[in-house]
């Protein structure tokens, strides 16, 4: 399991068979292997999320963040949108990301199309929920925008941010976050690097031969500059779909995508660990997240995309590749090794249960590195094919190890040791 890259986090599957507990256990247990430290919960206003992917993702170390996908609700309909936040809160939700792409006529199928005053509609209904939101101890995020889009983006959240100021919502303004997509538009990550305090030239609808523009991965750099203009301080920002083309017209190819999210998790982990980031991707200090989505990953996977394929893209944790390190013909320093798992760095009551038989028998050494467990001649692994799967179970017989699966139930295994 790798150290906690603070920056890094995904947006989990939005698919009803994603939230069965197998697969949230699987996925989630996952994704804190590679280092994340924040998850994305995709909602709508009919109906919250059941409590169990907040329950595990609280026992994998995950910060849960609730994105609510949906058009925001009328006034009249915000006492149920707010017992929904009352949910949420109480399932430990610190963030909660309200709407998605306000600024494209898709966004408002019930409402209709307002250009003329767009704007003041959206913050009509953003600001209750957001001050709701602060009343109850979350942090209001406003919707990432479709770069460009039917309403300039860069406009569009201007605008935002003069209404904001100008409604005297300072309560919500102390609070806020801005998200917005990482879309790369087929570009480099450096694209529009710097903001429009470097590109001057770039305006809305135009951008002039020889400068650049937002419609790229560091579109929050330029939120987050109009952002401090308007308000005088600087805004927060998370990245959301980071990576991806964004083209709704041209599927980029997939060994592009993951050139490109090698380039980005380069960057997450040599900003954390020095203070800075290499010469194409800046990640400033009030960036709060750079999020993957798990439903565009499987999309340019075509559908396929399991645990070992998100650790190739993502490079394999510590536990999976740990003992690939040995030397195979190392000394076997001890005797007998129980191998058990351990979740969100505890160990279980009923786990502990099962496997006492085979402790008060054999006496063997306890742990839970497959480090120890390659140097013991006997290796007894409690099951779990997150945490064991077959490849280490492996990789312990290849470095010389006799490995035995216990059963598991705990009568199964009384049994088993009745009859060694």
């Amino acid at each position: 399991m790798r150290e906690k890259l603070q920056n890094l986090g995904f947006t989990y599957f939005s698919t009803p068979k994603s939230y069965l507990n197998t697969q949230l256990t699987e996925w989630l247990h996952a994704i804190r292997n590679l280092g994340a430290s924040s998850i994305i919960f995709q909602s709508d206003f009919s109906r919250a999320i059941p409590e169990d992917p907040f329950l595990i993702a609280n026992e994998y170390g995950l910060s849960p963040i609730v994105h609510f996908v949906p058009e925001l609700p009328k006034a009249k309909d915000f006492n149920k949108a707010s017992i929904l936040l009352d949910v949420y809160a109480k399932r430990g939700v610190q963030k909660v990301i309200l709407g998605s792409q306000p600024n494209v006529k898709s966004a408002w199928p019930s409402s209709g199309w307002q250009f003329e005053n767009l704007v003041d509609q959206f913050l009509d209904r953003f600001i209750p929920l957001a001050h709701y939101a602060v009343q109850i101890g979350m942090k209001p995020i406003l919707p990432p925008l479709q770069p460009g889009g039917d309403f300039w983006d860069t406009s569009f959240i201007a605008l935002v941010f003069s209404g904001l100021k100008s409604r005297q919502v300072d309560k919500v303004l102390n609070q806020l976050i801005i998200s917005s997509f990482g879309h790369t538009f087929g570009k480099s990550l450096s694209w529009g690097k710097g903001g429009p305090e470097r590109w001057t030239g770039s305006k809305p609808y135009k951008t002039p031969d020889g400068q650049e523009d937002q419609k790229g991965f560091n579109n929050f750099e330029w939120y987050q500059s109009i952002a401090e203009r308007e308000l005088m301080r600087p805004v927060p920002a998370i990245i959301l779909e980071a990576g991806f083309s964004g083209s709704n017209t041209k599927q980029e190819p997939p060994e592009r995508t993951i050139v490109t999210i090698k380039k980005i998790m380069h960057a997450i982990s040599k900003n954390q660990e020095k203070g800075n980031s290499d010469d194409e991707i800046k990640l400033n200090r009030l960036l709060q997240g750079c999020f993957f989505s798990l439903d565009k990953l499987n999309g340019s996977m075509q559908g396929e995309l399991s645990v070992q394929g998100l650790y190739k893209l993502f490079g394999e944790p510590e536990a999976a590749k740990i003992v690939q390190d040995f030397d195979l013909d190392n000394q076997k320093i001890i005797s007998h090794y129980l191998l058990l798992p351990t979740h969100a760095n505890s160990i279980s009551d009923a786990i502990l249960n099962k496997v006492r038989p085979v402790i008060k028998k054999y006496r063997p050494t306890i742990g839970f590195s497959l480090v120890e467990a390659s140097f013991a001649e006997k290796v007894s692994v409690y099951p779990d094919p997150i945490m064991f799967p077959e490849e280490v179970i492996n990789q312990l017989r290849r470095a010389g190890c006799k490995v035995e699966i216990l059963p598991d139930s705990g009568i199964e295994i009384a049994t088993m040791l009745q009859g060694s």
